[in-house]
């Protein structure tokens, strides 16, 4: 349940970030909540956990390079 929650929340900020140009500071609070859902989904034999977490963290990566594709250098 744990791992579904984690999961949960870093698909939220890993979505948020999507949104957002300068949203590194949401994504990678997104890609640890997602490792950590994983983790515990893992540990506690929860696929559901699991899938949400890999989800998360490739999203987060994902929004990350969006986002430092269309910032740009200053």
């Amino acid at each position: 349940m744990v791992g579904i929650a984690l999961g949960v929340l870093g698909l939220l900020c890993a979505v948020a970030g999507l949104f957002l140009i300068n949203g590194v500071s949401i994504e990678l609070p997104g890609f640890v909540l997602g490792g950590l859902g994983y983790y515990f989904g893992l540990q506690g034999g929860n696929r559901t956990g699991q899938i949400l977490g890999i989800v998360a963290v490739v999203l987060s990566v994902i929004s990350i390079l969006i986002s430092g594709l269309m910032g740009g250098p200053q």
